[in-house]
């Protein structure tokens, strides 16, 4: 008599790393603690709170006046709060700031009769960047600023002194990019190139990304969460997929916060992206 033998097949099954599950394990790089900041009576920011992970990449959006770069400021140090803290992974001095820190603002204000090429290398030398020249001047070429490296930068048009400024800002190979306004004052040409610098930046260095910007395809391109502020709060902080699953799109999104909910709603709405379901809290303005 021959007996058949039977084996159980071993089944193992793996659990799936989703992008939100792979984030989640992922370390702070930034922590914003309660940040307050008051000019006199007025209250510009009135306890702003949130973390950034390491590879995550942040829009900021928010009516004028709200304190978006009031707070980019803070966190950047260029401005002191009233009260809170501002805490980074890799430490809070001002020298280890500038080397993993790539910071652009819509306004920047060069010395004078200093050429453009001499501000590039003040950056260079400041953060003890290892970057070759042929790597600047194919920088020069990505940003459209051919010719410009002689002239004084007091010269050069809005929209040549806003792409220098982007420039200066990933030019040392940053960890962590704060850009305020990005697009503004470039034309369509500018824009699509340093939009997709920017992305491809971010994807190979495996940076980290804050973007303040009112231009909803520079967001949607570039962010995978964002967070609102209205009135010096934190009225929504969303993942792009909980907003295009509730909403359809960002730009609908948009458009239900600014025509509806900020003309309507008379208290403070807080949305946290961690619950699987939308929380709010309310309370007087």
């Amino acid at each position: 008599m021959v007996t058949k033998k039977t084996t159980k097949k071993k089944t193992t099954t793996t659990k799936k790393t989703t992008k939100k599950n792979f984030m989640f394990l992922k370390k702070n790089i930034l922590e914003v603690k309660d940040i307050k900041k008051n000019y006199g009576k007025l209250k510009v920011l009135k306890g702003i709170s949130f973390n950034v992970k390491e590879g995550e990449k942040i829009g900021i959006i928010g009516a004028n006046g709200s304190g978006k770069s009031t707070l980019a400021e803070i966190i950047s140090q260029i401005k002191e709060p009233s009260s809170g803290e501002i805490k980074f992974s890799f430490g809070n001095d001002k020298k280890t700031i500038s080397k993993k820190v790539g910071i652009q603002f819509q306004e920047s204000t060069y010395p004078m009769f200093y050429k453009s090429i001499d501000i590039i290398n003040f950056f260079l030398d400041a953060s003890k960047a290892s970057v070759t020249k042929l790597q600047v001047q194919k920088l020069i070429k990505v940003f459209h600023l051919e010719g410009i490296e002689n002239k004084y930068a007091q010269d050069l048009s809005g929209g040549q002194r806003q792409k220098l400024n982007v420039l200066l800002a990933v030019i040392h190979n940053p960890k962590l990019l704060l850009l305020d306004e990005v697009s503004t004052g470039l034309d369509i040409e500018a824009k699509t190139d340093i939009k997709k610098y920017i992305k491809k930046y971010l994807d190979e260095s495996h940076a980290t990304l804050i973007l303040i910007s009112h231009n909803i395809d520079e967001l949607d391109y570039l962010v995978d969460r964002i967070i609102v502020i209205h009135d010096g709060k934190i009225f929504a902080d969303l993942t792009m997929s909980q907003i295009k699953k509730k909403y359809g799109s960002l730009n609908k999104y948009s458009e239900n916060l600014f025509l509806k909910q900020f003309k309507k709603q008379p208290k403070t709405q807080w949305v946290d992206a961690k619950s699987p379901k939308l929380r709010v809290h309310r309370g007087k303005k």
